[in-house]
């Protein structure tokens, strides 16, 4: 073919550059058209340059997972990144063995998805790419196949390693009946290399069950934890994994933050440019969110927004800049609120309040080369 033959005069650095600017659906129906685009769209280095690339790419979304209001199904929907209108809405294709699906987290094109027991939060782990319809059951870990574990619950995290560009999921076992005196184990997988393996760092932090407040920014995965010896009320610290060199980090909240039995609730989001985190608080009927302007320093969390509405509300993130994502309780709906603006929008998108979790979302060919076929 003539394209062909343009393409293979160029050096295969120059080629691989102008293929890793094309979003997914274009080089999937490029795969297709001849032997020479097969060769290079499926090569290892290129869909490493790709997925590497995939921060700069323009083809961004807004990723929302819900579960319907009769704990039977669960969805996507994809919104566009202003306006938030919706682009596209589809059930997982995955039935639950254990009898719920939890979403970890969404990075570069791979969803994260927890298959788990509701009375002891083990599971299965499974990641999958909804663009080119390919997914990956993680294996179970050897520690869980003995009979009499001493675990009760994994505490799942999902995060990516720009240094290696590969993808990897965090795994704690902790013993919820006995949290004082066990020490729980922390396990990393790398999906290039396919298999779990022991990290030889102590977690300093004991996290309950609502293990679903992580957040990934600057390579790390951030959960709302407990420092020993504290195990109830609410959580007073953030505890991070740094998926590149393997350390955790422990960050304080807000220093003027009174803890007491007027704080309901607590979640951890991260901030709009996805650089730092931030934290919505719930005091009574109110929730106020704060922001660390400055990533890991303590002194510059400062509180932005003190958000009310006439009916109960779960926050979810704050978008745009200033819109607060959210879920309505008693509607059972998804709204968006212009703190600024005392406007609130519907988004025409019903579930159960409880379930609803929001992430970007970022097109790439990840799974393309070790991941299964999902059948039509």
């Amino acid at each position: 073919m003539a394209d062909n033959e343009v393409f293979t005069k160029l050096p295969q650095d120059v080629i691989f550059h102008i293929l890793t600017k094309l979003p997914p659906k274009t080089l999937l129906q490029l795969r297709c058209v001849s032997k020479f685009f097969y060769l290079l769209i499926t090569h290892p280095h290129f869909l490493n340059l790709h997925i590497s690339a995939a921060p700069t790419a323009p083809h961004r979304h807004h990723l929302i997972y819900y579960e319907s209001t009769d704990y039977r199904k669960y969805y996507f929907s994809f919104h566009a990144d202003e306006t938030f209108s919706l682009c596209k809405i589809f059930e997982i294709p995955f039935k639950s063995v254990y009898g719920y699906i939890r979403l970890v987290g969404s990075i570069r094109g791979l969803v994260c998805l927890f298959d788990t027991n509701y009375f002891n939060f083990l599971g299965t782990v499974i990641l999958w790419n909804p663009i080119i319809r390919k997914f990956k059951i993680l294996p179970c870990l050897q520690e869980l196949s003995c009979v009499g574990t001493n675990y009760s619950h994994m505490v799942i995290g999902f995060g990516f390693d720009q240094r290696t560009g590969d993808f990897r999921v965090v795994n704690f076992l902790y013993d919820f009946h006995n949290e004082h005196d066990f020490l729980p184990k922390a396990f990393v997988y790398d999906v290039k290399i396919g298999s779990w393996r022991s990290i030889g760092q102590v977690v300093p932090c004991y996290m309950p069950k609502n293990w679903y407040s992580s957040v990934f920014v600057n390579g790390v995965v951030h959960w709302l934890a407990y420092k020993r010896p504290k195990f109830n009320g609410q959580p007073n610290c953030i505890m991070g994994f740094d998926v590149v060199e393997e350390v955790f980090k422990l960050m304080e909240l807000p220093q003027n933050l009174e803890f007491g039995s007027n704080v309901n609730e607590m979640r951890l989001c991260p901030s709009v440019d996805e650089k730092s985190v931030s934290l919505f608080i719930n005091v009574g009927e109110i929730w106020d969110l704060w922001l660390m302007k400055d990533y890991g320093k303590v002194e510059s969390w400062a509180r932005i927004y003190t958000i009310v509405l006439e009916q109960d509300f779960i926050p979810l993130k704050i978008v745009n800049g200033g819109e607060i994502l959210a879920a309505v309780s008693a509607q059972k709906k998804l709204v968006l609120i212009d703190v600024e603006k005392d406007e609130t929008k519907d988004l025409k998108v019903c579930g159960l309040p409880s379930s609803f979790y929001t992430g970007g979302y970022l097109p790439s060919l990840a799974l393309l080369d070790n991941g299964k076929q999902l059948m039509e």
